[in-house]
């Protein structure tokens, strides 16, 4: 619930703060959103540690036998196709190699190992968090959420409630909705990607896009309307909208398989992007939809 008691003070007298983690995609978000207001904070969560038996166990109780043999295999074809380095590549090629290689404010960095371990919890209520803002991480718990005075709030690379959960910039490519690829921003609570919806962004996919290049193209939307409705946030108190968990999906880690990862480049490898990119450039400019919608649209969940 959104805490009406700092509402009249600009975004520059309340204290934002911000938990992700860090990779291209995290330090990029945390770039662009440190450069449009002042951060008090950005706590940057490594995971928690975990010895060889830990994460045996983690695996185990997360996982059936088939699914880690899937993911197996999956890990085995991604080595095979040095998806590691081409993905640096690509995202880099989208973000700017400056935006993305480091964190632009080294000395806003809290660094943890667990978001939801004390260590974490400790260093999220040191910085006093009016606004807490989330992107990247795994779930975060109602412990370090509560610490934010005002709100908490998460973008997520999907348009909820169509597409929540894991891998949302890769299940509207297998399933053929490239219409559906974006970002979300919403309030962050224990329900996935469940919170009442500030704002949704699409991506604009461009026709030798692949798969690293389509994601990266949802976290440069998503982190443009991260940065409009934190400010929006911040300087009002907009009510949002609920979300209807009867349309849509939460996909889950393990669903992103050998066969759908396979059928998925199959398609992208059979011009599946450009397609469509060339079927966007028939339509006339008047018809087209906006590329953002804001809480303020009635008519927000019924976006395709």
């Amino acid at each position: 619930m959104l805490n009406q008691e700092s509402s009249s003070k600009s975004i520059e007298e309340q204290r934002v703060v911000l938990i992700t983690g860090d990779d291209l995609e995290h330090r990029y978000v945390a770039n662009v959103l440190s450069s449009a207001f002042p951060l008090a904070g950005i706590v940057v969560d490594h995971g928690k540690r975990l010895g060889m038996l830990g994460r045996v166990r983690q695996l185990w109780r997360r996982y059936t036998v088939v699914q880690l043999l899937s993911r197996a295999c999956l890990s085995f074809l991604r080595t095979l196709w040095r998806d590691k380095s081409v993905r640096q590549e690509r995202i880099m090629e989208v973000f700017g190699r400056r935006n993305c290689s480091e964190f632009l404010r080294p000395e806003l960095l809290h660094h943890v190992h667990g978001i939801n371990t004390p260590e974490g919890i400790g260093a999220v209520k040191a910085l006093q968090p009016d606004v807490l803002l989330i992107y990247g991480t795994g779930i975060v718990g109602q412990k370090v959420l509560s610490l934010g005075r005002r709100i908490a709030l998460n973008m997520h690379t999907g348009i909820s409630p169509y597409y929540r959960g894991s891998d949302c910039a890769f299940w509207p490519v297998h399933n053929g909705e490239l219409h559906m690829l974006g970002a979300t921003v919403h309030e962050c609570t224990n329900q996935v990607d469940g919170g009442r919806i500030f704002g949704i962004a699409k991506a604009s996919v461009q026709s030798k896009d692949c798969l690293f290049t389509i994601f990266a193209r949802c976290v440069q939307a998503g982190s443009e309307l991260y940065v409009r409705t934190v400010q929006e946030v911040a300087d009002s108190n907009p009510v949002g909208i609920a979300q209807d968990f009867s349309i849509g999906r939460e996909y889950k880690a393990f669903m992103r398989g050998v066969r759908a990862e396979w059928r998925t480049r199959r398609k992208l490898k059979a011009g599946l992007v450009r397609h469509y990119v060339e079927g966007q450039h028939r339509i006339p400019m008047d018809s087209t939809n906006s590329s953002t919608i804001t809480a303020s649209d009635k008519d927000m969940q019924r976006i395709p």
